[in-house]
């Protein structure tokens, strides 16, 4: 009996957005290269160059470096970084990649996660995109797999999330009792979220009209329009100290939140019929934060 080929392993590109992130950045670089050597292909896009060295830390662990002297966001950041590396690998027309891997720079790897992710991810015709198990600092599950926020779920939870931690909107909206199990989401955190490319490039990328927060959700969201399922997988995790940078910028950070917010709330229950229902969230997405900022002064 003739011998099959060994099939070929996913080809997958891991793109991650720094802010003035070198603090750890090089965290993020010596974990991802100790579990997956030194041939997986990286970008590192600056949106802050080069604040904190970051350019010589992409340079030290074979990343490529993107600035982005006008730090256009988050998620146009994670296009660019996308862009550069199917530049670098012979063009985008080339299709070089089978999935692409976008990790915030604080998260740290403590196993191999690409690969599995990937297989997992192309094991699925309909999956489009893949989730880890994301856990805090402390080793506690960090709620990375939702549902879609709707009027009920998602603004109840903005409102009463951090005053009231038990209530029945965050619960349902952050799905936390199932994070053991594989499963579909609505959507997935983009601190550690690997898309499929063609499917990257099917629905658009990120959308960049989003500066920051929320452009996961939007992500999530239109790959389940476009009939493709956010996948929750539990077996392979990361670690995510989370908002590192934006501790600094408290004030800067809410007034972001809350456009993001209105603005895909806006795209949730779009339709002149839905015009009250959206007049009355965005009323009461400002109010809330209003709210906020004044206790972050």
């Amino acid at each position: 009996m003739p011998e099959t080929a060994p099939r070929s392993l996913p080809r997958v590109a891991v793109v991650t957005v720094s802010y003035g992130s070198g603090e750890v950045l090089e965290d993020f670089l010596t974990s991802l290269r100790e579990f997956h050597g030194d041939a997986l292909p990286v970008a590192v896009v600056d949106n802050k160059p080069d604040h904190e060295n970051v350019a010589e830390l992409a340079a030290r662990f074979d990343a490529s470096y993107v600035p982005l002297p006008e730090n256009p966001g988050y998620g146009a950041g994670m296009d660019a970084g996308v862009r550069a590396l199917e530049a670098g690998d012979g063009g985008s027309a080339a299709v070089p990649f089978d999935a692409y891997f976008f990790c915030n720079p604080d998260v740290r790897f403590v196993e191999e996660a690409a690969v599995p992710l990937a297989s997992a991810l192309l094991a699925g015709e309909r999956i489009g995109s893949i989730g880890p198990r994301v856990l805090n600092e402390d080793g506690s599950v960090y709620s990375s797999a939702r549902n879609i926020p709707s009027v009920g779920t998602g603004v109840g939870h903005a409102l009463f999330g951090k005053i009231w931690k038990g209530n029945p909107w965050s619960r349902a909206y952050t799905a936390a009792a199932d994070y053991d199990t594989a499963r579909p989401a609505g959507w997935l955190s983009g601190s550690a979220v690997m898309v499929r490319a063609d499917v990257y490039r099917e629905i658009g990328g990120w959308d960049d009209d989003y500066f920051m927060y929320f452009e996961d959700v939007d992500l999530g969201y239109r790959m389940g329009l476009a009939g493709y399922e956010n996948r929750y997988e539990p077996a392979v995790a990361v670690v995510h100290s989370g908002a590192h940078s934006t501790r600094k910028h408290a004030e800067v950070v809410e007034r972001a939140m809350t456009a993001s917010a209105i603005r895909f709330m806006r795209k949730r229950y779009s339709g002149f019929w839905r015009a009250p229902l959206r007049w009355a969230i965005v009323l009461g997405l400002k109010a809330r934060g209003w709210v906020r900022m004044r206790s972050a002064r």
